[in-house]
């Protein structure tokens, strides 16, 4: 199984994905905003958030998505907004 990890840099997505690699047969590659890292596609959400989105999941064909990205600073209402 394929499985692709959104915020693949973060704290959160760090530890998902490496327990994910330890499942039988799954394949898991990673998306982010920091390069390197294990990261194979890089992705900023801060730019047409869901059009770049889409174009990552279709580029990457995985089985299944795991979301780990999300902003962590700002007021209520843009946090709502992007999260």
């Amino acid at each position: 199984m394929r499985i692709l990890v959104l915020g693949r840099t973060g704290y959160l997505g760090h530890h998902v994905a490496g327990h994910l690699r330890g499942l039988p047969g799954a394949r898991v590659s990673g998306a982010g905003r920091t390069p390197g890292h294990g990261v194979a596609l890089r992705i900023d959400l801060g730019r047409d958030p869901v059009e770049r989105v889409a174009e990552l999941i279709a580029s990457a064909a995985p089985d299944a998505v795991v979301n780990c990205a999300g902003a962590t600073g700002g007021d209520a209402v843009a946090l709502a907004e992007v999260n």
